[in-house]
């Protein structure tokens, strides 16, 4: 645990995020051993590299679901920019290797990389806790209300600063929607927002006279 912390900028991630995800990939057994860890998993000892791939600081949208095994629950991450690409050259370069993800530096889930992987998306199928999932919600947007960054093209949130902030926008939607639905039960119509108002008459394109 306390390897793992160090690894990823310090423990002070735990004051800011009490969920510590990190992904490792299989490797040899004749590396370097302060370079590898080695698990008993299923009745045999597994090594992995010790580094991550990606760890929760790569996560710009999570959505759960109940685990299939009901060990559970599973997530679908989405990851950022830079956790997108360090996917990628993990799925291509270590194909038919185990990639194992650990909560808290407890091991939950293992999945063969069989294919690159392009899209920036991490299914962890099993072994995540409610509790983990309610912690979360502190920090990432849901998937399902993942809004771009930019106004002007379809971008995921990169920065600390960027993801807090689609956090808030999808929190301020899911009350909005919230409070439109007990209105509705309720009865109460209210009137439509409006914007501002331009007028047509007099309106000219650029160019025209």
């Amino acid at each position: 645990m306390i390897a793992v912390c160090a690894l990823l900028t310090g423990c002070e991630i735990f004051r800011e995020n009490k969920v510590l995800i990190t992904c490792h990939v299989q490797t040899d057994a004749i590396e370097h051993p302060a370079e590898i860890m080695r698990l008993p998993i299923g009745g045999q000892e597994m090594t992995f590299k010790k580094v991550p791939e990606f760890s929760q600081r790569s996560i710009a949208a999570f959505q759960p679901f109940p685990a299939e095994d009901g060990q559970g629950n599973g997530l679908l991450l989405q990851l950022d920019a830079k956790g997108k690409n360090y996917l990628e050259a993990a799925s291509r370069l270590n194909q038919g290797m185990i990639i194992l993800t650990m909560i808290n530096a407890v091991p939950v889930d293992m999945v063969e990389l069989d294919q690159p992987v392009t899209d920036g998306r991490f299914t962890i199928w099993r072994g995540v806790s409610d509790e983990t999932i309610k912690e979360m919600d502190k920090f990432y947007p849901r998937l399902n209300r993942l809004k771009s960054s930019s106004r002007w093209m379809d971008m995921l949130p990169s920065t600390d600063k960027e993801k807090l902030n689609a956090r808030r926008v999808a929190k301020e939607a899911e009350a909005a929607e919230k409070a439109a639905q007990r209105d509705l039960e309720r009865g109460i119509v209210r009137p439509v927002p409006r914007t501002r108002d331009i007028p047509l008459e007099g309106f000219k394109t650029p160019g025209a006279r």
